[in-house]
């Protein structure tokens, strides 16, 4: 559900309504809510999907929770937060996870105490690791926005949205050219933490797994909020819910679920106390029915693809039984939910319940880093062991084939490819696959014969049909 620009928030839960009469920061519109006495939410922009960041004045001093992400940007709001609560003795920064839109300010509140979750550290060092990447691709990113504003009409919703996505990306890419040393938390837990600040407390509870590493939740039990990060929504307020737009376990993100639903059962046991539910953004909502309903969905899948595993039950078996269509069909147009993202969910709990790694990933890997063939046969044999290491999904290893692709990695696409072929040769796609990877290396006579097989086993498929009459024109 997606509704007009505007906060929905009930206004009997604000004092002051959000307002951007206090000014600009790099250009882009400032925002304010307060949200009871001694709680301000703080954001920049009217459509682009930053952080909302949350401060309370407390006995013991101001906490704040999350960062803009540019150290620039965050000691202007600082300044903000001091000014509207009337004070600036900031004591604690309390990090919700690890990504670099809640943690790239870390070092304006070198002066306090940082908390956050173990795992923090680990996905800042991370993050500084793709930071080349980051610096090749934000050119053309950039190049793409200003084309697309210079095409829109001056003044226009759209060009205000373009502009204030282009401002935030220069600012981000400003940063990364810095190259900051990433700032960790001093204070971190692993489960579960209380933070004393004499007249307010701060319940810290894990959650990771469905976003990142390192999600938390924060109850905040006298001032009646619930902030959990960004992990899930229920309504969209802009038609770019930026991190809010997905909800799912993903290859290479650390899971505990029995920990992730034990920890969000005592936080939604305590309901008649929350009376709002806070996002990590500020175009994104959050019930405690829509909580609920994306825990309960985490349940069926874990405690159901257990049963199935139990019972002997196929990977494809697991995979049937639970359509998001068919099994969960309230949640298919619901904020954060998508096939693509439902199938990574159910194969990383059956990855994390039968201890099975996804052998289109590693394989993947494997050819990514031009491992010798040895190296490749050991995953592929594995498929016909008696305790497998791998699971095999023909649609995955596909994928990973057109992510080569789509990077011009033609000799990997075709080495993955072809391994799909080799798995799975009763299936039609696999061969119109390979051949339009060997179509696009310019090994035309092979292409044809792998577009023909796939044809003998499909013939309705108008694609390999319809490449062979390119390739050959009737004559």
């Amino acid at each position: 559900m997606k509704t007009k620009l505007a906060l929905t928030v009930a206004a009997s839960l604000l004092l002051a309504a959000s307002w951007a009469g206090a000014g600009e920061i790099a250009g882009l519109p400032l925002h304010v809510v307060r949200l009871g006495p001694g709680t301000i939410r703080v954001w920049l922009g009217d459509s682009v999907s930053s952080t909302a960041i949350v401060a309370f004045a407390t006995e013991k001093g101001i906490v704040v929770v999350d960062t803009f992400g540019i150290p620039e940007i965050d000691a202007q709001l600082r300044e903000v937060i001091a000014r509207e609560l009337g004070r600036s003795d900031f004591r604690v920064l309390i990090d919700t996870h690890e990504h670099g839109d809640h943690t790239g300010g870390n070092s304006v509140y070198a002066d306090c105490a940082i908390v956050g979750h173990d795992l923090i550290a680990a996905g800042l060092e991370e993050i500084a690791g793709n930071r080349e990447r980051m610096l090749e691709l934000a050119p053309r990113w950039l190049g793409q926005l200003e084309a697309d504003l210079a095409k829109a009409a001056p003044g226009s919703p759209e060009a205000v949205q373009i502009q204030e996505d282009l401002t935030l990306r220069r600012l981000d890419f400003e940063k990364t050219k810095a190259n900051l040393p990433p700032v960790p938390p001093t204070v971190t837990f692993s489960d579960r933490m209380a933070l004393d600040m004499g007249d307010t407390t701060f319940e810290l509870s894990w959650i990771g797994g469905m976003h990142s590493a390192s999600d938390t939740a924060i109850f905040v039990p006298e001032r009646g909020l619930l902030l959990t990060g960004d992990v899930m929504a229920d309504v969209w307020l802009t038609d770019t819910p930026g991190c809010l737009a997905s909800f799912s376990a993903r290859p290479g993100v650390p899971h505990d679920f029995p920990l992730l639903l034990a920890n969000w059962d005592r936080l939604l046991a305590q309901h008649d106390q929350i009376r709002l539910l806070l996002p990590g953004h500020w175009n994104g909502e959050l019930s405690v029915a829509g909580a609920e309903a994306r825990v309960e969905y985490v349940r069926t899948l874990w405690d159901g693809i257990s049963a199935a595993v139990a019972d002997g039950e196929s990977f494809d078996q697991v995979q049937a039984e639970y359509q998001l269509a068919t099994r969960f069909p309230d949640l298919v147009t619901s904020p954060g939910f998508a096939q693509a993202r439902h199938y990574s969910t159910v194969t990383e709990i059956w990855s994390e319940v039968t201890g099975q790694l996804a052998a289109a990933s590693v394989l993947s890997e494997l050819i990514d880093q031009g491992s010798d063939e040895a190296a490749i046969r050991a995953v592929i044999d594995d498929r016909s062991s008696a305790s497998p290491k791998y699971f095999f999904i023909e649609n995955d290893i596909n994928g990973y084939g057109y992510f080569f692709l789509q990077q011009d990695k033609v000799e990997q696409a075709i080495t993955m490819f072809r391994i799909n072929v080799e798995l799975f040769p009763e299936s039609w796609n696999v061969y119109d696959s390979l051949g339009e990877a060997l179509l696009r290396a310019g090994s035309t006579d092979e292409a044809v014969a792998m577009y023909e097989r796939s044809l003998v086993l499909n013939p309705d498929n108008t694609n390999g049909r319809e490449a062979l009459t390119k390739i050959r024109p009737a004559t």
